[in-house]
């Protein structure tokens, strides 16, 4: 492995020193970054996903809604459509991708909206929807020309950015230092066990590269459902799951189930995979093969998953196949990452 970091070294200095000079240009205003009188919250990462930000973003969604009345922005990652997009009644995670979808399947009140330029989005969105309040940035770190009042950066516990290296030596997509931009590090998917001096070790080790305040946050797995049965079901344990995953890092899910006792067959696909009908009949024949009915598994995969799956609800009630969404939620050990963000809310609404 060091060896071939070896080999891609040059590379990840030239993409290195051209993330340097864009950022000094902006850093030297250069480059104009637009900002707003508004409350906007960025919510990003320094590496190439997989670091937990949209149940992140759906964790702000909850906490502010009951206070203000919140929007998200995404860039809508691998859609068919392009420029702004406000997200409506016929929407699909097709024409907005397919985490802008879960929120707007998630919080159908939501005002959800999607643009590559996303000083432009802002624009508009607040256009088409002025009694917005705040406004959640997904996936908006290094789109330097715009300046989020708040910028909220994730880094997995896993993989921490300070370990990391810059593309393709490793997952980084800017200097660490770019981390000296962001108002909170949230450190993500922490263990239940994580103890106080380790704690302390990752904030002294993040200290290095910006004076950010730092929390922990922790992924809680919740009932899995069914996505087209009307009646409230649970998981069978007596049936094997297969689980059909195109996200990241679909091991941490499958960690959890064979914790809790289930026997798995995982079909793994690329992250954002758009599955198409031959995927779902491959899994019917690969599970008829080893001389069992369908009737004797359980397919199960991710909400974000599920965004791309909807399209074959026909496949799945002609087959008789429940389709089985696992939900995940973020926790925080204490109410100081909340009492930050309502700060800041409240503080840039009233100027």
């Amino acid at each position: 492995m060091n060896y071939l970091r070896f080999l891609l070294f040059p590379f990840a200095l030239l993409y290195g020193l051209i993330t340097i000079i864009r950022n000094a240009l902006y850093d030297k205003r250069i480059y104009y970054s637009s900002e707003y009188d508004f409350p906007l919250i960025g919510v990003g990462n320094l590496s190439m996903g997989g670091t937990g930000k949209t149940p992140h973003v759906e964790y702000l969604i909850k906490l502010l809604a009951p206070s203000y009345l919140p929007a998200t922005l995404s860039r809508g990652y691998k859609r068919a459509t392009s420029g702004f997009v406000l997200a409506d009644e016929q929407a699909t995670a097709a024409s907005i991708g397919d985490e802008p979808f879960q929120y707007h399947f998630k919080f159908p009140e939501l005002a959800v909206a999607v643009a590559e330029n996303r000083v432009f989005g802002v624009a508009e969105l607040l256009s088409a929807k002025p009694e917005t309040q705040v406004l959640i940035l997904d996936d908006v770190f290094q789109h330097r020309a715009l300046k989020p009042g708040f910028q909220l950066l994730i880094t997995d516990y896993k993989q921490l950015f300070t370990t990391d290296y810059l593309i393709p030596m490793g997952r980084l997509r800017e200097l660490r230092r770019g981390a000296s931009r962001a108002d909170v590090i949230v450190v993500s998917k922490c263990p239940s066990t994580i103890t106080l001096q380790e704690q302390e070790n990752i904030r002294k080790a993040i200290a290095k590269y910006s004076t950010a305040t730092v929390h922990f946050s922790f992924i809680k797995y919740l009932p899995a459902y069914p996505l087209f049965a009307k009646e409230v079901l649970e998981l069978n344990r007596s049936k094997k799951i297969i689980l059909v995953a195109g996200i990241a890092y679909p091991k941490a899910v499958l960690d959890e189930l064979m914790q809790q006792g289930y026997e798995c067959i995982p079909f793994s696909f690329s992250d954002h995979y758009n599955f198409r009908l031959d995927d779902l009949e491959r899994i019917k024949r690969v599970v008829m093969q080893h001389g069992n009915s369908l009737s004797a598994f359980q397919l199960l995969t991710t909400e974000k998953d599920a965004m791309r799956l909807l399209p074959y609800k026909d496949w799945f009630l002609e087959n008789d196949i429940p389709l089985w969404v696992q939900p995940i939620a973020v926790e925080f050990k204490d109410s100081k990452f909340d009492e930050q963000i309502f700060e800041y809310v409240k503080r840039a609404s009233e100027d």
